[in-house]
């Protein structure tokens, strides 16, 4: 480990020994380890058309453990400040610290909050609250039942946003709230130079329901935008879920891993559209077990991406996911599950996942 690690780790130890003294600041974490065995037919190509091959095999995988430190602090008159700095660590490979959420903001009782640095796009926000088995190997922005959209870090629509000023409102109308964010992007694509990317959005939350519809565009063209509607309804032990996104560029460029990318004289902006993503889901909860299904689909993009190799178009796909978790306490759970993602032209990947979570 080296000594930025060292350091970090050090602060965050200290951080929450803090928070034994000042209730306001709290070191937290979430430690997850799964067996995913993989089986694909599929042949992928690179960005520059080289084709390649996937091995079917089984590995550990760790990729959404996590240790952070948030707190508030009590400025007055309905007025406080609040921060979080949150790592992801690798615990199969020896602990290496990712940047996750880091920011800093100030909440104002009447008016809403102002957040600052690293942290969810209002696209992003809404899709991990219908989905049971968020942040696993079989989440659904993983599977293909959400976009890529929903996953990553960056200045060019990925979910997690930097260099981001982010507002969340107070609740109106009996349940209403609404979020903005806009970037200030230091990577302008080709010439645009008014390129920061924004997004909007707005969700309801009541008795048993939850809506949401948000929209997202990186101003790199006319056609690098998405929007999103989504809702989960629950019925006694029931839930249901359903999420539709429709792609102005945006979902076919970053499924092309072409945003903020320069490959044969594209620019990295959406050139291709109509990769539109739906999918419904349902969970059934028994005591401190839950078990969930999902089914979803993702048209075939028009026009042409630019991509040697890729064909013409973003491709057509149909996704399936089972799984299941029981959990131990409120703290800790294993679960299981199953997700087969067949593509129109090029074949199919099917994941076999077992795993456990502590939180703390």
């Amino acid at each position: 480990m080296n000594k930025k690690l060292i350091v970090t780790a050090m602060g965050l130890v200290l951080a929450g020994a803090m928070g034994f003294a000042n209730a306001d600041v709290k070191l937290y974490g979430q430690l997850t380890l799964e067996l995913d065995a993989t089986d694909s037919d599929v042949t992928p190509t690179d960005l520059n058309g080289t084709a390649g091959s996937y091995d079917d095999d089984i590995n550990m995988n760790s990729n959404s453990s996590a240790i952070g430190v948030k707190g508030s602090e009590d400025l007055g008159n309905g007025l406080s400040a609040f921060f979080k700095m949150e790592y992801q660590s690798d615990i199969t490979e020896g602990g290496s610290l990712t940047g996750r959420d880091q920011f800093i903001g100030i909440k104002m009782e009447r008016f809403g909050k102002l957040t600052l640095g690293t942290t969810s796009t209002a696209y992003k926000s809404p899709g991990s609250k219908i989905d049971a088995f968020y942040r696993t190997n079989l989440e659904m922005r993983g599977v293909g039942l959400q976009s890529n959209l929903h996953s990553g870090k960056g200045e060019e629509g990925q979910g997690r946003g930097t260099n981001i000023a982010r507002y969340d409102s107070p609740k109106f109308l009996g349940g209403v709230s609404a979020i903005a964010t806009y970037q200030f992007d230091n990577n302008g694509q080709g010439n645009n130079e008014d390129d920061d990317p924004y997004s909007l959005g707005i969700q309801y939350k009541g008795g048993n329901i939850y809506a949401a519809a948000s929209y997202i565009d990186t101003q790199q063209n006319d056609d690098a935008a998405a929007a999103q509607f989504l809702a989960k309804y629950t019925w006694n032990d029931f839930s249901f879920h359903g999420i539709y996104e429709l792609d102005k560029g945006l979902i076919t460029a970053n499924g092309d891993n072409g945003i903020g990318d320069t490959v044969n004289g594209r620019d990295g902006s959406a050139q291709d559209d109509g990769a539109d993503i739906w999918s419904v889901g349902a969970t059934y909860t028994i005591g401190n077990n839950l078990i969930g299904a999902d089914y979803g689909h993702r048209d075939e993009s028009d026009g042409t991406d630019g991509i040697a190799g890729n064909g013409d178009d973003l491709e057509e796909y149909d996704v399936w996911r089972i799984a299941a978790y029981h959990k131990f306490s409120s703290r800790t759970r294993v679960f299981a599950g199953y997700a087969n993602n067949d593509y129109d032209k090029k074949g199919e990947d099917d994941i076999f996942s077992l795993g456990m979570r502590h939180n703390f």
